[in-house]
């Protein structure tokens, strides 16, 4: 997996069909435009003598991951505090903040543990008059957290037109005031600042979006990056420290992995 991240995928899912594990199958996910049949030929573990390797390429269309989501979605809960629904599930009294989420063709209803960690770490700070910017916001459910811990203003950032539209749409279901939800990439962080960044994407965009990150922080600012294996961590750790930033919170959920810096 570690060599399939460094040349652009995304996500995994591993699956053995032989009950001793002598056998085995990894499904991996990368964008389109991203996909290099020569970098993925000479990867090392390909050329391994002792294994027998081979693999299969297919392009996924487009699917309405709205409908598959409203079959079977059921509200999250995180600390008994957050409980993120869909508009069609009744409301429930004893949540300080209850959000309703849509995710159409976007990421983000809480049901992944990169989302609740998320979360989980946003409940542990105060977010009162402060600047956020959410950083490929998906469905906006970050940005919509921090305006209703009472963040001053929210910046939220996705390079795909559907997250944008989703994550406008999402605003308002839940009456949003102070967030702004615009098309752009990390890019888009130079010559602002903020007080909190929000970045739950992967490990690739993490490390390149690194310095324009901790630039785009003021001193004292808060970055909590998410998208990741515990694997990683480390890889994260180091980029964030030689970016100027300090280590603060590490959680970890299953496979994923969450880490927390401050800017001095």
């Amino acid at each position: 997996m570690v060599e399939l991240a460094d040349i652009g995928f995304e996500s995994f899912e591993e699956g053995f069909t032989d009950p001793k594990g002598a056998s085995g199958e990894l499904k991996a996910w990368i964008r389109s435009d991203r996909y290099d049949e020569n970098a993925l030929r000479k990867l090392l573990s390909l050329r391994d003598p002792h294994a027998a390797i081979t693999y299969e390429a297919e392009e996924i269309a487009d699917r309405n991951w709205n409908a598959e989501w409203e079959s079977s979605f059921q509200p999250v809960e995180v600390e008994g505090q957050v409980r993120i629904r869909a508009d069609f599930h009744a409301s429930r009294p004893g949540f300080a903040h209850e959000l309703i989420i849509t995710p159409r063709m976007a990421f983000g209803t809480g049901h992944h543990a990169t989302t609740r960690m998320m979360v989980q770490a946003m409940l542990a700070l105060d977010w009162k008059g402060k600047h956020v910017c959410d950083l490929g916001c998906g469905t906006g459910v970050l940005a919509i957290l921090a305006e209703r811990l009472s963040a001053r203003a929210v910046l939220a950032i996705d390079n795909d037109p559907g997250a944008v539209g989703n994550a406008l749409h999402n605003c308002g279901l839940n009456g949003c005031s102070v967030v702004r939800v615009e098309k752009g990439d990390a890019t888009a962080l130079a010559g602002l600042r903020f007080d909190a960044i929000l970045a739950n994407i992967e490990r690739n965009v993490l490390l390149e979006a690194m310095p324009l990150m901790s630039a785009a922080l003021n001193p004292g600012g808060a970055l909590f990056l998410s998208g990741f294996v515990p694997g990683d961590r480390h890889m994260l750790a180091q980029r964030a420290k030689e970016c100027g930033l300090e280590l603060a919170e590490r959680l970890h959920e299953g496979e994923w992995a969450l880490l927390g810096c401050r800017k001095p």
